[in-house]
């Protein structure tokens, strides 16, 4: 097949190509891709599909498929629900991740099985997994593309649910997780759904296996980079009302735990095993972080990853799909380098004491 893109991808206009990504959720548009929502089950599944999400998979599955195919007319019908059907395995994950997880809030408002219960949520999200395969085995495309659609789709299922399974095994532990053991998780639990995403807009286009290391080596960094950066914008300890949240397997907090010496450990330590924690430890956690000034080196990390990405592209360098995907890259994180977390952190170490943390050398 040729390797060209559209005339909007080509141009660099990504920005119109998101725009077009985001349309395709709307309540009209899902209903032309989705099946019929007859049942409680089916309506609940497609109000969550519309509900919230930057849907960064789903533009990344426009991106790999807009920078390969050969054509430069209107999207392609196949090309919506491939995306549709991304959207669909990731939101599925994100209910059982809350279920799992113990969050009560997604996108501002009641975790779906906050407000309808475990077990329909539960319902609610092997639909979507089911509903994201049926979308792909019913595409207008070539049983070869589907198959291998499908085969990458399920790998990344299951890599995705082991790396849950490593974050499940960490929070039983005493202690934090290592900053190498957090980043092993994000690469199973985090990666997959962006290593999928390139992929199957690739095999939608029609590109054989040959980009696959390519792809995943690009998927994996970026899927790793984009969770340290959610790491430093949302996972802070601090819920709205300061209190103390609970576990979470953060970088953030595993490379204040590895810094950490004294009185300031073992708070470490405690605040990771209690809970609910004792009242004002939520506060005491984030002056730990700012003194041992972790977010530089998170956000030092996070560049490393991006930088990892881009890299991953240099057998493509020059070609439209090389181009698109470094492009996409730098579209997904803008703004990252004015998180307020980094400024708040500032404000802290300005009006606050010392709990006796030794930052590191």
């Amino acid at each position: 097949m040729r390797d060209q893109p559209s005339d909007a991808v080509g141009g660099g206009d990504l920005d119109a190509l998101y725009e077009a990504v985001a349309s395709w959720f709307g309540v009209g548009a899902l209903g032309e891709a989705l099946s019929s929502a007859e049942s409680e089950t089916e309506k609940t599944a497609r109000d969550w599909l519309a509900r919230g999400g930057k849907r960064w998979r789903p533009f990344l599955v426009a991106c790999a498929h807009e920078a390969l195919r050969a054509e430069a007319d209107a999207w392609p019908a196949a090309l919506c629900r491939t995306a549709v059907a991304v959207e669909c395995f990731h939101k599925a994950s994100l209910i059982h991740d809350d279920i799992e997880d113990g969050d009560a809030e997604r996108y501002g408002q009641e975790a779906l099985h906050v407000r309808l219960g475990v077990p329909v949520a539960l319902n609610v999200g092997d639909f979507l997994v089911g509903e994201g395969y049926r979308l792909l085995g019913d595409l207008a495309a070539p049983d070869e593309r589907k198959a291998r659609m499908v085969r990458a789709a399920a790998e990344g299922h299951r890599s995705l649910c082991v790396g849950q399974g490593r974050e499940l095994e960490a929070l039983g532990n005493p202690a934090p997780p290592t900053p190498d053991q957090v980043l092993r998780i994000f690469s199973g639990k985090t990666a997959p759904a962006f290593e999928v995403a390139v992929r199957l807009g690739a095999a939608l286009a029609g590109a054989d296996e040959t980009l696959w290391p390519m792809l995943g080596r690009y998927g994996e960094a970026l899927g790793v980079a984009y969770q340290i950066r959610d790491d430093l914008e949302d996972s802070w300890p601090t819920g709205g009302a300061g209190q103390w949240c609970g576990r979470r397997v953060s970088i953030v907090l595993a490379l204040a735990y590895e810094r950490s010496v004294g009185e300031a450990r073992r708070l470490l330590e405690a605040a990771w095993r209690s809970a609910p924690a004792p009242l004002g430890t939520a506060a005491r956690v984030e002056r730990i972080l700012a003194e041992l000034e972790v977010e530089a080196s998170a956000r030092r990390l996070l560049e490393s990853y991006r930088q990892a990405a881009r890299e991953a592209l240099e057998p493509a360098a020059g070609r439209p799909i090389g181009r698109v995907l470094r492009k996409a890259v730098e579209r997904m994180f803008e703004g990252t380098l004015r998180g307020r977390a980094l400024a708040d952190a500032s404000a802290r170490r300005a009006v606050q004491p010392r709990l006796g943390a030794e930052p590191a050398a």
